[in-house]
């Protein structure tokens, strides 16, 4: 015969092994999904020493040179705001440990006594257990498992956006210097020709007016150089701020002149299809879907299941009528009966979910081969546009300028002519820089909504 005791031990001792389950190493599923898709590392530090390690990795990439590549390194590596991200997925790690523990047993106890002699009290104890709550462990498992993985999946998201922002500023900040060295080489030649415009009218070879607006032209140069620099120093602090850098750590250097360009464009044929493939978010929006259908199914298969079902021993001590006493002791069962609530407004919840889970699947899928479609077009364009100012624009404009010098110093052109003509291949020059600078922006757009590092043929 087996005891009471023994049973509600052993269908313990077999639900803890059923549901005992450590959980998965979160860090290293985020590490592979965006070292997979960018080649860089991220890093989640808990220890002094992790961080230590961390903050080695990050001095070691500053003492370099930076390219977009290692700042968007340094990003993964540093940002304070990833690593707040990254919380995200601790807390989904504590909901998935408490869905694989066994809920507590409870314990109660009472004496009483009798209002007539012998009076020794009746003492009564019980133990109990949730059974019901225990046997589902494995259900709750899998859909805590279910969330865990799109907390991972969300985070390593967040990880590509941020390598993207940071990769994008530094493009933005190559640029700029570009245009900065050209505006300061402008400016060094300006001055010469204002100090030898004076010369000219202090000699009487020149009027005024054409002094006047050589020095207008050095003024303007020297206004447009300064706010060039204002906008390269607001450049940099966006950059520290996505690189978390301060104190000493700003003095970083960027790798001078935008980078060139690979030589062929990756086809539009399959970037949509790898898109659909490599999104993570994407990827989080279909687990939500899955988690969804199955907290439905689950719902729908245990509605008419007692809602709470509790096991336990029971022994109460009860006096005698001679002064000794007997011990009574027992199994109790409590189940709470879907008599009125039988789940239909959680199963009404839950189709809603799964509802909203899908469609936001479906607009989000949508919208993100509607967003390759248009960075591959912006890339395209921008790379016309690029080259068109390396085969034609820029060269004109330079021609243009050259031979206006040469009718300048033959005395058939004014200086205001001149001027003009600079001006003219300044602005091609920036114009250059810029159509460069958005070619790098549109690609760094294209990788983002593809989700991971372009294939170059």
């Amino acid at each position: 015969m087996i005891r009471p005791a023994s049973f509600i031990l052993s269908t313990g001792f077999a639900i803890i092994l059923a549901g005992c389950a450590g959980v998965p190493a979160s860090s290293n599923v985020v590490q592979k999904d965006v070292s997979t898709r960018s080649g860089l590392d991220t890093a989640w530090p808990h220890t002094v020493a992790e961080k230590q390690q961390t903050d080695e990795k990050v001095n070691a990439l500053l003492k370099r040179e930076l390219t977009p590549d290692t700042a968007a390194a340094v990003a993964l590596l540093n940002n304070r705001r990833l690593r707040a991200t990254f919380e995200t997925i601790g807390i989904s790690e504590a909901d998935f440990l408490a869905a694989t523990r066994l809920p507590n047993p409870s314990f109660s106890a009472s004496v009483r006594w009798p209002d007539k002699q012998p009076r020794p009290p009746n003492v009564e104890f019980n133990l109990s257990f949730e059974v019901l709550n225990a046997l589902f462990i494995p259900v709750r498992k899998k859909l805590a498992g279910e969330h865990l993985a799109i907390a991972q999946k969300q985070v390593a998201h967040e990880a590509l956006a941020l390598m993207a922002d940071a990769k994008k500023a530094a493009y933005a900040i190559q640029a700029r210097e570009e245009f900065r060295n050209r505006m300061a080489a402008i400016l060094s030649v300006n001055q010469a020709a204002v100090n030898f415009a004076q010369r000219q009218f202090d000699a009487g070879n020149i009027s005024r007016l054409d002094l006047l607006n050589q020095q207008s032209a050095m003024q303007e140069a020297q206004l447009e150089l300064a706010r060039t620099d204002a906008a390269l120093q607001d450049d940099r602090e966006k950059l520290n701020r996505l690189l978390g850098l301060s104190g000493d750590e700003i003095n970083w250097q960027m790798t001078p002149g935008l980078p060139t360009p690979p030589e062929q464009e990756t086809k539009s044929d399959s970037l949509e299809q790898t898109a659909i493939a490599q999104r993570l978010d994407l990827a989080a929006a279909e687990s939500e879907v899955a988690a969804a259908r199955s907290a439905l199914a689950f719902k729908q298969t245990t509605r008419f299941l007692p809602i709470d079902a509790t096991l336990g021993i029971d022994t109460e001590r009860e006096p005698g009528g001679t002064g000794g006493h007997t011990h009574v002791t027992g199994p109790n069962v409590e189940l709470a009966l879907p008599v009125f609530n039988q789940g239909q407004a959680d199963i009404a919840r839950l189709s809603s979910d799964l509802r909203r889970a899908e469609a936001n699947y479906e607009a989000l899928a949508v919208d993100v081969q509607s967003e390759v479609r248009a960075a591959r077009a912006a890339l395209v364009a921008a790379r016309t546009a690029a080259e068109y100012y390396d085969a034609t624009i820029v060269p004109q404009r330079r021609a243009v300028s050259k031979e206006t010098l040469l009718q300048y110093n033959a005395m058939q052109r004014s200086n205001y002519e001149l001027l003009f003509a600079k001006q003219q291949e300044l602005e091609a020059e920036r114009g250059r820089i810029e159509a460069w600078r958005d070619y790098w922006l549109a690609r760094v757009e294209l990788e983002r909504a593809v989700g991971g590092q372009l294939v170059v043929p």
